[in-house]
């Protein structure tokens, strides 16, 4: 990215419900009861952005980022026409095996004080896998933040290809991307909100 003229920016502070609109506060708050949340007033706590340049946050979306809860996520009014929607959808359809269940990847303490006790590995009847939801919810908050225009944000994940090359194997150096031909997705990628808010807290400007 720097190779290709993106210049580092400090990261922004973690993005908390309280910094969204109230109508996406609502929504976020749905979508968490609609994934089985058992809290009335949940704390919600997304990790740290991925990368932070001038003008832009860049989230990098690893394997256990793909699954049924996050492709929920995605049917979303405020997150059904970002830029990403449609390829992460069928990314969640098609790699959903690969989100994993070894360590905490399937459920944790704190992922089950959220969404009560998992099931069985790669059991969905019930509870399922109470750590994919939260890691979910919390994708999806971005995504509200995004959408209300808190922040310019870009999604690229490493089922991506760009010239053909897959973006994981670029990363595992197998292949290579052009600088140039990765901001040019990156850029494809990045939602422009019609109606930018200012004065957040999280904001790539």
């Amino acid at each position: 990215m720097q190779a290709a003229g993106l210049r580092p920016a400090p990261i922004p502070a973690r993005l908390r419900l309280e910094d969204l609109p109230d109508q996406s506060r609502a929504a976020v708050l749905d979508l968490y009861r609609g994934l089985g949340g058992l809290l009335e007033y949940p704390v919600l706590r997304p990790g740290s952005w991925d990368l932070a340049y001038a003008g832009v946050l860049v989230e990098l979306d690893e394997d256990m980022h793909f699954n049924r809860y996050r492709a929920a996520t995605l049917e979303t009014p405020f997150a059904s026409s970002l830029p990403w929607a449609t390829d992460y959808r069928e990314f969640a359809a098609m790699h959903e095996r690969r989100s994993g269940t070894g360590g905490r990847r399937w459920t944790n303490p704190s992922a089950e004080r959220m969404f009560g006790p998992a099931d069985p590995h790669w059991m969905f009847e019930g509870n399922g896998a109470p750590r994919w939801k939260q890691r979910a919810l919390y994708d999806a908050m971005k995504d509200a933040a995004a959408s209300a225009g808190i922040v310019r944000l870009s999604r690229i994940s490493v089922h991506d290809r760009i010239d053909r090359v897959l973006v994981e194997d670029h990363l595992r150096g197998r292949a290579s991307i052009a600088p140039d031909r990765l901001r040019a997705f990156v850029e494809r990628r990045t939602h422009q909100a019609e109606v930018p808010r200012t004065g957040a807290p999280a904001t790539a400007s």
